[in-house]
């Protein structure tokens, strides 16, 4: 029966292998989209939805680079030279690195939009000093220094064609060098910054980015600084290639330093080859884990490999409490051998089975209410962990015992060294006793907790380098625009009434400009007209057309009266322009990322920019009383969103805590059961105190260590109450398993991700504290 299971185990281990070597080999299996972090919420709003994934389509499918120097002509050149590189690279869809228009097709559109995005002061003119207009009109005319405009005086008599490609452009600091089409900037140092932008491939989006990026970008930078050229670049692809960069070279270190770190131990340990036999738990329980989240999520998170590779320690926490006792002199006599060794394999495994099945069933109970949690990548490490632990236990299981079943136990230093440990620990217990340490100690525990922060923070969930945060900084400056987590999203029954609800909101909001809270805005009502405002100022140029005083300067510079006329009467028939045909002009490109269309039945929808946004409740107190218009703070709302799957987490985990009781009451009874509870317990109230102590944020992350650390707890008290070893290999049992665990999470603690270092230190100083606190249920 024994054997069977073996086989049917084996058999299913080198199915998972197959599923798991296909996947990786054919599919896009490792996922690095920054967005599948992020909680899921139970009744999103649709129109935050798409005006969130509109301003992260536009952030993350391009990739910016500007290259500056004093001198214009070697900054252009060198633009000019990267830009080459990158089409060459075929790393981008599409490098703008000059805009050459189709003449013919801007005059056309310059034609078509000319009176609907007419400028405010022009249109005021045009209502109450119209002689005026046309006298600026004709003083341009005949101005050869005059702005040019792209329609010929014959096409355009009545001047409106000469706002459109203003208009057009957004960002007012950007120019165009018409010798070479380049877009540049000017600083404030006299520098010249030339702009070039290359455009992702649609498959190629922010979650499976060209693995060439960063070499393109570094080979860019290189030929820039021969050039003596500065450079800055920025992209949502460009971070999370830098991300994904860092976060797979600490997963290779981590992994590595803890396998060589954790054999190393065990090595000197037992001073016997076949320790090294301790690897097919842990391979079985990684290949268990891998194969159960591909199978469920058709991909895994980068930081659920990084967290994985936390698993090292605990994965071989089984074997080690099953091995430990071998290389002690007085154990259970249980199973002894009749030739006087004491200790075999298959015995030893049987007499710790059921200790190993109460602990694996309550830590993959907790692992399992985790799975009710919103965040996608909390689900999947549960996932990968709870399988990873039963992959584990039952390769310790079936594997190991045959595979030890020659072995010998010698006679090493770890003996000695824990039973001191042992007998340390025991005059410990006696001196602790005394009121005045229990005093102490309530009080470092009291004092910790109050001074716990129990904060969540999207910025430290990845590691976001300063330089590349500055240059992304500098070039908004450059840009004149905001592309922050901060702005608004509009809502109206139509196209019309949604650009008359903007121009609504600009009005509201221009006082904060002046007061320095607001540098300015951007909306789709500076760019078009409603249609309602444009019948009424086609309905103006019709009683102009008969009042030919009022355009009379255009006479006296030649201009025909019947010309003027024909083409006031020509604009006053043109048919209004919807915002949808507003925006489908080249010369519109700027605009369109900011109408959501009709994002629900009935609801247009549009993004309102807020640029040098300095007081964000100044905002929210102006449009307060404005219906359809909602306030969005990405990076609040996620915080807000991780604090809610924060306590969901842990009402969760108090959830497993009870049925956790319930197993340890059937198994050890009431009181037994409620004193191997508290091990697990005091450990993650302590652990939060010195979270306190240190500083450290009590975030998401935190708390799936703490949930860790519960974990670790009750597999501690479990064996060191219901062994039968001795208490000195029980201990030994239970130092080697926290030795090997701190090993993993110690390094976790050195990730440059800050949630990622949290979880680790978290988990390392449970572990410390479980073994101390199980140790205090030792008996002999």
């Amino acid at each position: 029966m024994h054997l069977t299971i073996r086989r049917i185990y084996t058999a299913l281990m080198v199915l998972l292998l197959g599923f798991a070597v296909y996947s990786v080999a054919a599919t896009q299996w490792l996922q690095t989209d920054l967005t599948a972090l992020l909680p899921q919420e139970e009744r999103p709003d649709v129109l935050l939805q798409a005006a969130d994934k509109a301003v992260e389509a536009q952030l993350n499918s391009q990739v910016v680079l500007l290259a500056g120097s004093t001198d214009a002509e070697k900054a252009f050149q060198t633009a000019s030279e990267i830009a080459a590189l990158w089409r060459k690279s075929q790393v981008f869809a599409a490098v703008d690195s000059s805009v050459s228009p189709d003449l013919e097709a801007v005059r056309a559109d310059v034609r078509r939009l000319g009176l609907a995005v007419l400028p405010p002061e022009q249109r005021r003119l045009l209502f109450e000093e119209p002689k005026r207009y046309f006298q600026e009109r004709a003083e341009a005319a005949v101005n050869p220094f005059a702005a040019p405009s792209p329609l010929p005086l014959e096409q355009d008599w009545l001047g409106f064609g000469r706002f459109v490609t203003e208009r057009a452009q957004p960002q007012s600091r950007l120019q165009w060098n018409a010798d070479n089409g380049m877009l540049f900037t000017e600083d404030d140092s006299g520098k010249t910054w030339v702009w070039l932008r290359g455009k992702l491939p649609e498959a190629n989006n922010l979650a499976n980015g060209s693995d060439n990026l960063l070499p393109l970008l570094q080979q860019s930078r290189g030929l820039a600084a021969k050039n003596g050229v500065e450079t800055l670049s920025a992209g949502g692809a460009v971070f999370a290639a830098a991300s994904k960069a860092a976060a797979e070279r600490e997963s290779r270190l981590m992994s590595a330093a803890g396998l060589l770190l954790t054999f190393a131990l065990l090595w000197w340990v037992f001073r016997s080859v076949r320790v090294f036999w301790l690897a097919l738990p842990l391979a079985a329980g990684m290949l268990a884990g891998l194969a159960a989240a591909l199978l469920m999520f058709g991909q895994v998170h980068i930081l659920t490999i990084v967290i994985g590779t936390s698993l090292v320690g605990m994965l071989v926490d089984f074997p080690l409490h099953w091995l430990a006792p071998s290389v002690f002199g007085t154990v259970a006599h249980r199973y002894a051998r009749s030739d006087g060794h004491d200790w075999q394999a298959e015995p030893a495994m049987r007499h710790v089975l059921p200790t190993f099945a109460v602990s694996l069933l309550i830590t993959v109970a907790g692992y399992a209410f985790l799975w009710f949690t919103p965040l996608p990548v909390l689900r999947q490490t549960a996932v990968f962990s709870g399988f990873a632990l039963l992959g584990a236990f039952g390769a310790t299981v079936l594997w190991l015992p045959p595979l030890f079943a020659r072995y010998q136990a010698k006679s090493v230093p770890f003996t000695d060294l824990v039973e001191r440990l042992y007998a340390l620990s025991a005059r410990m217990k006696i001196r602790l006793h005394r009121r005045g340490w229990w005093l102490v100690g309530g009080i470092l525990l009291a004092v910790g907790l109050w001074r716990s922060n129990w904060h969540d923070d999207i910025r430290q969930w990845v590691n976001m380098p300063p330089a590349m945060l500055a240059e992304a900084q500098k070039i908004g400056e450059l840009s004149g625009t905001d592309f922050g987590s901060r702005y608004l999203v509009v809502e109206a029954g139509s196209e019309d009434e949604l650009l008359q609800k903007n121009a609504e909101v600009g009005r509201v909001l221009q006082p904060l400009a002046a007061q320095q809270k607001l540098a300015g805005i951007q909306s789709l009502d500076q760019w078009l007209l409603p249609a309602a405002e444009q019948q009424k100022l086609q309905n103006r140029l019709r009683e102009l057309a008969k009042l030919p005083e009022n355009w009379q300067p255009m006479r006296e510079i030649g201009v025909p009266r019947q010309a003027v006329r024909n083409a006031l009467n020509q604009a006053a028939a043109l048919q209004p322009l919807t915002l949808s045909d507003g925006l489908k002009p080249a010369l519109a490109e700027a605009w369109r990322p900011l109408y959501l269309g009709e994002a629900a039945p009935g609801r247009f929808a549009s993004v309102i920019r807020l640029n040098g946004l300095n007081d964000g409740a100044a905002v929210q107190a102006g449009i307060k009383g404005l219906a359809g218009v909602h306030w969005a703070d990405k990076r609040s709302h996620l915080n807000e969103l991780f604090h809610h799957t924060r306590n969901q987490a842990a009402w969760l985990k108090l959830a497993s805590y009870a049925l956790a009781l319930l197993l340890l009451w059937c198994m050890f009874g009431i009181r037994r059961g409620i004193t191997v509870l508290a091990v697990p317990l005091a450990a993650a109230v302590a652990t939060v105190a010195v979270l306190g102590w240190a500083g450290i944020p009590v975030s998401l992350f935190a708390m799936f260590g703490l949930l860790l650390v519960s974990a670790i707890g009750v597999d501690y008290a479990v064996y060191a109450v219901a062994a039968k070893h001795i208490a000195p290999a029980r201990l030994g049992g239970m130092l080697l398993a926290a030795l090997t665990t701190g090993i993993s999470f110690v390094l976790l603690g050195m990730s440059s991700t800050p949630a990622v270092a949290a979880f680790g230190i978290t988990v390392a100083v449970g572990t410390v504290l479980n073994l101390w606190l199980a140790g205090w249920l030792l008996k002999d």
